[in-house]
């Protein structure tokens, strides 16, 4: 059974107004129709679009001029699937027709700290290859990912790292089978995300330890999902 919980009145607000954006082709940097205008082509009252406006100016979909109007920043999306799938971001992105792409990448060599070491089933001190990326879907913030593997995975593939990391693990005969993940919202800042501008975002975060079909545990993650991009569905069963 999916599981749903009932949208809010500015979430409702927020996905008329988006779907408004589409079917008029907008594009970042163009105006927004005003307040008065937006009231009565949705139907909401005033202080109810106010809420709405300003919660999609926090998580850096609109801004606003000071005497000039509000203006679209980016382009929201909804990716939709269930925290069940095991898929990357990159065939996430792909699976409603957006082009995926790493805005930014930074790749560091670490030494495994103790609680790396266990999640990982390595030695304190081992090395360790951390990946750090900023994931985008039509150039609108999808997730911040952070991904530590075992240097030895990391070069077996010969250090090359494309889009996903699944297809990585791929090139070196490891398929992904299963994790253990742990979930809970967050705020991220520019500080946390400079790409975020001068706004912040209502992020998901996944902690998990990926498996290869072996049982071994080849990265550990902290991936955090845009929440307004992605929508997770959940499947829970009685045991």
């Amino acid at each position: 059974m999916r599981l749903s919980v009932e949208r809010s009145m500015s979430d409702k607000i927020q996905e008329s107004l988006t779907s408004m954006i589409r079917e008029r082709a907008l594009k970042p940097g163009d105006q927004i129709p005003t307040e008065i205008e937006l009231c009565e082509l949705l139907g909401v009252g005033r202080s109810s679009l106010r809420e709405a406006v300003a919660q999609m100016i926090s998580h850096g979909l609109l801004s606003r001029v000071q005497g000039r109007g509000t203006f679209i920043r980016q382009i929201s999306l909804k990716l939709e699937g269930g925290l069940d799938d095991l898929m990357s971001v990159t065939d996430m992105i792909r699976s409603v027709g957006a082009v995926p792409t790493t805005c930014r990448l930074r790749i560091d060599q670490i030494k495994a700290s103790e609680n790396l070491a266990a999640k990982l089933r390595l030695g304190v001190g081992a090395d360790c290859v951390r990946i750090e990326r900023v994931r985008c879907a039509d150039d609108a913030i999808a997730a911040y990912c952070i991904d530590t593997v075992p240097k030895h995975v990391f070069d077996a593939a010969n250090g090359e790292l494309g889009e996903s990391l699944f297809a990585m693990f791929a090139r070196t005969g490891r398929r992904l089978s299963h994790t253990h993940t742990s979930i809970q919202p967050t705020i991220l800042t520019p500080r946390d995300l400079p790409e975020l501008g001068d706004g912040f975002g209502l992020f998901l975060l996944l902690d998990e330890v990926d498996f290869d079909q072996s049982g071994e545990p080849i990265c550990y993650s902290n991936d955090y999902y845009n929440t307004s991009i992605f929508k997770f569905d959940l499947v829970r069963k009685k045991r």
